[in-house]
């Protein structure tokens, strides 16, 4: 029978350093203003917390950095632009549901890779959310679900 020694074993604090050593990006950033925005080195969920109209532009998409837009009221009288920084794209797909609409009317809008702005018109209900997800540099993968309003509310992309 083998014998465990101490040299094998990890210390509590050997995993404290490696522990320190990974960005925590956990904090919520709440949007209380309208026009341009810029998100935080720390930030991961991003409340919108104000009707009007916003913009940002996304900070450089890094390997394992996450974003989540959540909306905390309804976004009733002005468009939301996030526009990626330099060279950067957005790819992936947002879910959209008309509110009241027992049918599920909606739509799936489709990022191609080359896109570089998306614009959420306004009537976006509460609850909504995009995550925005780096798995390689450069490139923002792009989900979500939003509540809109009517069909033709669906994400404008540029």
């Amino acid at each position: 029978m083998a014998r465990k020694t101490t040299a094998n074993l990890k210390t509590t604090r050997d995993f404290a350093n490696v522990l320190d050593s990974i960005p925590n990006h956990s904090d919520v950033q709440r949007i209380t203003a309208t026009g341009a925005f810029t998100i935080s080195d720390d930030t991961t969920i991003v409340s919108l917390a104000l009707d009007g109209a916003k913009s940002v532009t996304m900070p450089v998409a890094k390997v394992g950095r996450k974003i989540r837009f959540i909306w905390e009221i309804e976004q009733a009288t002005g468009d939301l632009v996030a526009t990626c920084a330099g060279a950067d794209t957005f790819a992936g797909n947002i879910f959209t549901s008309v509110e009241g609409n027992g049918a599920g009317d909606g739509d799936v809008v489709a990022i191609a890779n080359t896109i570089v702005a998306i614009t959420f018109v306004d009537d976006v209900n509460i609850g909504s959310y995009v995550d925005f997800q780096c798995v390689t540099d450069g490139l923002w993968l792009t989900t979500g679900h939003l509540v809109i309003d009517g069909v033709g509310l669906v994400p404008t992309l540029a």
